[in-house]
This record gives structure tokens, C-alpha cells and sequence, in this order.
């Protein structure tokens, strides 16, 4: 699709309330504010990239919170970016809102692990603060676990060696956080994290390690590990 029909269908689908597309002069790039990132007082909405059929890859735009009434960008995501639509295993987009609409948890689905997680607070100057949730989670359980078990972190690093800049240090690190059901994202917030040196669970593997860990997110944006365990989670 180009820039142009872009536009007309951005425009059709605004006047029944399904998106609406913010660009410039010049074939600047364009971006679409879809409802359903929209906080739950109105205030806030998340801007993703369009992403058309002739882009080749991701590129340097990144998600933006905006207010909805001026338009102006509150924060910019600082994490991978999702668009308009999904790319492969890349997800649209997920934003989780208090019910005051002052915290956002912003997820883009992965095909193992979210592509991204961010905590963000916000105030009415703009963003209080911004944490990469799946970052500083993985971060945190990777150097637990090679402190941990290095010999058999060495093994496995070497054995998933390019794997892909998704997963740190070739494991598979899982991240969530807990949400409970209509009631929106509150603070300390829970997470849970949890690694793998084999997903696909192969018999022969040379190096298996799991580890995981739980952890809170605190009202200042503070990240704090509660308990870290070799070994899988009961239940996964």
C-alpha cells in the first residue's frame, strides 16, 4: 500500500473510530494511533509506525505515548518498536493501563519472548519515569545465573552461539508481569522471569540450564529481585 492510499484508508477508518494517521509533508513517516492503546480516561494513546508493503525492515521510528487532545508526544518507547501490523512473530502492540491512566505497560509480542516490555509513569508534565522492563529482567537473571552455574552457562552460550540479538546471550528469556483481569497495571507491580537454554526442549541438547526469578517493579520505577532459583519454574 502506498503513502497515498495509506491515507484514504487511515481516513475511512478514523470516521468510524478504528484509527487515526498522523504524518508530514514530504513522504515523512506516518503513524497510526489505534483505539485500543487509548487510556481508559481518553487522555493518552500509543502512536505506532505504518509500515508499508515496500520497507524492507524495521526502520528508526520508535512508539510514542501521546496526549490524544493536543497531539503532542508525552514519551517516546525507548525499546523495539511496534507497527501497524504484524511482522512474522513481530506483534502489533499491547497497552495495559491503569485505571487512572497514569501507568502504561507496553508489550510487542515476540515468538518466544516479548520483543518489548516497558513500565511507563506518567504525569501531567509529561513521563515521570520509563523502565525497559524486558531488559533489565533479563539482565538481571542472566547474571544471576552465570554466577550461579558459570561452567554450564559457558556451555550453553557456546552452544547457541548466534542465535540472535532476541535472545541474550543465546537463552530464551521470558518475561511477564502480573495483571489481574480489569483491574489494570498497579504498583509494586509483579514480575516473572524465566530462562532457558532449551525451548524446544531436544533430547541430545549438549548444555541444558534453566533458571528463573521473581522480582517487583517499585513506585519510583525501581526494579528488585525477591527470589532467584535454578531449575524450572513449577508448572512450565
Amino acid at each position: 500500500m502506498n503513502r497515498s492510499a495509506s491515507f484514504r484508508v487511515c481516513f475511512f477508518a478514523a470516521s468510524l473510530g478504528a484509527c487515526s494517521l498522523l504524518g508530514a509533508k514530504d513522504g515523512a513517516a506516518e503513524y497510526v494511533t489505534p483505539p485500543e492503546t487509548h487510556s481508559p480516561d481518553g487522555r493518552y494513546a500509543v502512536k505506532v509506525p505504518v509500515f508499508h508493503e515496500d520497507q524492507k525492515d524495521s526502520d528508526a521510528r520508535k512508539d510514542e505515548v501521546v496526549d490524544r487532545k493536543s497531539g503532542k508526544t508525552v514519551a517516546v518507547i525507548q525499546a523495539d518498536p511496534a507497527y501497524n501490523r504484524s511482522l512474522n512473530h513481530h506483534g502489533t502492540g499491547e497497552a495495559t493501563w491503569s485505571k487512572d491512566g497514569s501507568l502504561l505497560l507496553w508489550k510487542v509480542d515476540g515468538k518466544w519472548t516479548p520483543d518489548a516490555l516497558v513500565v511507563l509513569k506518567l504525569e501531567d508534565k509529561g513521563a515521570k519515569w520509563q523502565l525497559d522492563l524486558l531488559k533489565t529482567a533479563q539482565q538481571a537473571l542472566l547474571e544471576r545465573t552465570r554466577k550461579a552455574a558459570p561452567e554450564k552457562y559457558a556451555a550453553a552460550k557456546k552452544a547457541n552461539a548466534g542465535s540472535g540479538s532476541a535472545f541474550p546471550d543465546g537463552f530464551t528469556v521470558d518475561v511477564s508481569a502480573d495483571v489481574e483481569e480489569g483491574k489494570g497495571v498497579k504498583l509494586p507491580l509483579s514480575v516473572h522471569v524465566d530462562l532457558t537454554a532449551n525451548p524446544k526442549e531436544i533430547e541430545d541438547f549438549p548444555a541444558n540450564l534453566d533458571s528463573y526469578l521473581d522480582a517487583t517493579v517499585g513506585e519510583d520505577g525501581s526494579f528488585a529481585v525477591k527470589a532467584f532459583h535454578l531449575g524450572k519454574r513449577d508448572g512450565r
